[in-house]
C-alpha cells in the first residue's frame, strides 16, 4: 500500500473501481419504487388537507376583512367624517372591499372619492352572506367611531357578515357602538 517516491513513504491511490462496490447504493429501480410509493400515500392523504386549507382560508380573509373594517372606523375618528368600506365590484363582498371617503353617497368607489385601503385578493370559492340593518352592501363609520346608516348617524348599520369556503365559515358581528368581534358559527361557539 506504500510506496517509495523519492524517499518517503506515501499511500498509494487505490483503484476507482474497488472503493464502489458493486450494490452498494440504491439503484434506479428501487429509487422509482420508493417515489411511486410516496406518491400513492401523499395522493390518499391530499383530500384530509381540503377542509384544513379552506379554513385556514376563510379564518385569514375574515381577518382581513375585520382589520379593513376597524381601519375605517379609525379613519373616521381621526378624519372627523364619514369613511364607508364598499364591495369591490357587483355589490358583492367575496369580490374585495375598498375603504374610501364616499364624497357623493353612492356607496360605490368612483371618481372624487378618496380610496385609503383596498383588500388583498380573496380566494376562489368565497361567499359572503351579510346581515346588516340596511340591505345595501356597505358599512360606515361616523366622526364617533359608530356604525351608521347612508342615509343617517341616528340609524347603525350592525349586523353581520358570515365568510364561507366549503363547510368552513366565519361570521363577523357589528355591536351598536362600532366594536367587531368574530367566533365560529361551524364550532358552535354560544354567543356566535
Amino acid at each position: 500500500m506504500y510506496g517509495d517516491l523519492g524517499g518517503g513513504c506515501y499511500p498509494q491511490a487505490e483503484p476507482m473501481h474497488s472503493r464502489f462496490q458493486r450494490g452498494s447504493g440504491v439503484g434506479l429501480m428501487e429509487l422509482l419504487i420508493t417515489i411511486g410509493i410516496l406518491s400513492v400515500l401523499a395522493a390518499m392523504a391530499l383530500p384530509g388537507f381540503g377542509p384544513i386549507l379552506d379554513r385556514l382560508q376563510v379564518m385569514t380573509i375574515a381577518a382581513h376583512f375585520q382589520e379593513a373594517m376597524s381601519l375605517a372606523r379609525a379613519e373616521a375618528i381621526r378624519r372627523r367624517t364619514r369613511v364607508d368600506m364598499v364591495p369591490m365590484r357587483d355589490k358583492n363582498w367575496a369580490t374585495g372591499w375598498q375603504v374610501l371617503i364616499d364624497t357623493d353617497n353612492n356607496q360605490l368607489a368612483n371618481a372624487g372619492d378618496i380610496v385609503l385601503h383596498t383588500g388583498p385578493a380573496t380566494p376562489s370559492g368565497l361567499r359572503v352572506d351579510a346581515r346588516l340593518r340596511d340591505p345595501k352592501p356597505y358599512l360606515a363609520f361616523d366622526p364617533s367611531g359608530r356604525p351608521r346608516s347612508a342615509n343617517s348617524s341616528a340609524v347603525p348599520q350592525i349586523g353581520s357578515l358570515v365568510f364561507t369556503i366549503g363547510n368552513e365559515r366565519r361570521k363577523i358581528i357589528i355591536s351598536f357602538l362600532g366594536r367587531v368581534r368574530s367566533c365560529d358559527p361551524v364550532r358552535g361557539e354560544s354567543a356566535c
